[in-house]
């Protein structure tokens, strides 16, 4: 099983950039169609929808990355635990 915390300091650091690099993956897809269907809008003056825009469509993958993205934070959270309870049984007498 990999190995991602190797000390205590190791917790403060990268447990929250992975999660935050998660959180960034999940609602990327919605971001990314609203600034589009923004930038989209200001251009041609129409409103941005499903029907004329593929921004307005784009927004649908955040059910594919969601599921994703979730699916990883409980593998991750199993691997932080483990690693947590090895290094708790390395410091002891």
């Amino acid at each position: 099983m990999p190995v991602i915390i190797h000390s205590n300091k190791h917790v403060y650091v990268r447990i929250p950039l992975l999660l935050i690099s998660l959180i960034a993956f999940a609602i990327s897809p919605i971001l990314i169609s609203m600034i589009g269907a923004l930038i989209s809008e200001s251009i041609s003056g129409q409103p941005c929808n499903e029907a004329n825009c593929i921004w307005g469509a784009f927004g649908w993958l955040f059910m594919l990355t969601f599921p994703i993205a979730i699916l990883t934070a409980i593998i991750l959270m199993i691997i932080v635990i483990s690693d947590i309870l090895k290094l708790d049984n390395k410091n002891k007498p």
